[in-house]
């Protein structure tokens, strides 16, 4: 059954009739992802629905908020305050992707000395650049572009955000040169030896568009980032989602799941 279903989920056909019934059938099959034929993602992939007013009350929640938010690795802060005691001064601090302002919140609240640096899509860059200059945030820093300057960080994070970008690899060779550390969160690898290609994958759990997104061959992301002169310090999986599933992939994708990856320079 899960078969058939996967099949009428990966058709053309479906895709037209996603935002009627993609609430439906999510419930129904529990199905996060399937694999498509594409290559490449669409050039329209992961479109944005953006006011300044929604983006602003995310940040106000997340400085009111006691709770801990939702952050896609797990062990940020903790990482973040061994830095602080070792370096002893600021920590550059790179969120590339960063999407909304709730993990400057929360890291603004607990470091006094971040610098924060902000980069995603021009429409979001906008927003994000109005609401510092309207509430004077003198920690967060907005690119737009990225600048090719000589910009140095501490660490570069893409959380849960590297396998939304069409060209994965120009944006992290436009880092490799910026940064000691670079923190890939919260995305998607498998582990086979006998096919070391990139998958693309339609995700199907958001109601409103369809998104694709790579799943990468781990060895083959490992060899890259070693040509690159990074190296792994650390892998460990990914469970901010606890019911997120791979289950319909796993007999073709070994040990596919979320993962976190933490690499340093040589």
């Amino acid at each position: 059954m899960r078969k058939i279903i996967s099949f009428i989920l990966k058709s053309k056909i479906y895709d037209k009739f996603h935002s009627i019934i993609g609430r439906k059938v999510f419930k129904l099959s529990k199905i996060f992802f399937v694999d498509t034929k594409h290559k490449t993602l669409p050039e329209t992939n992961h479109p944005l629905d953006l006011s300044y007013q929604k983006e602003f009350q995310k940040y106000k929640n997340g400085l009111k908020s006691k709770k801990f938010p939702f952050m896609s690795y797990s062990h940020l802060v903790d990482l973040l305050r061994i830095t602080e005691f070792y370096k002893n001064k600021e920590i550059r601090f790179l969120d590339y992707g960063a999407g909304n302002l709730e993990l400057f919140a929360e890291l603004s609240k607990n470091f006094k000395k971040l610098n924060f640096f902000y980069f995603d899509q021009p429409e979001y860059n906008e927003i994000i650049k109005n609401i510092k200059k309207s509430k004077s945030l003198k920690k967060l820093n907005i690119f737009n572009p990225l600048p090719k300057s000589n910009e140095k960080f501490d660490f570069v994070y893409f959380g849960g955000s590297l396998q939304y970008i069409p060209d994965y690899k120009k944006s992290l060779k436009g880092v490799f040169k910026k940064t000691k550390f670079i923190i890939v969160s919260q995305s998607p690898f498998y582990f086979n030896n006998f096919d070391k290609k990139n998958i693309v994958l339609k995700q199907l759990n958001l109601s409103d568009n369809l998104n694709f997104l790579y799943l990468f061959n781990f060895y083959t992301f490992v060899k890259f980032m070693e040509k690159n002169n990074f190296y792994l310090v650390s892998k460990n999986l990914n469970r901010v989602i606890k019911f997120l599933n791979f289950k319909n992939l796993r007999n073709n994708y070994k040990d596919i799941d979320m993962y976190d990856l933490l690499f340093k320079k040589k």
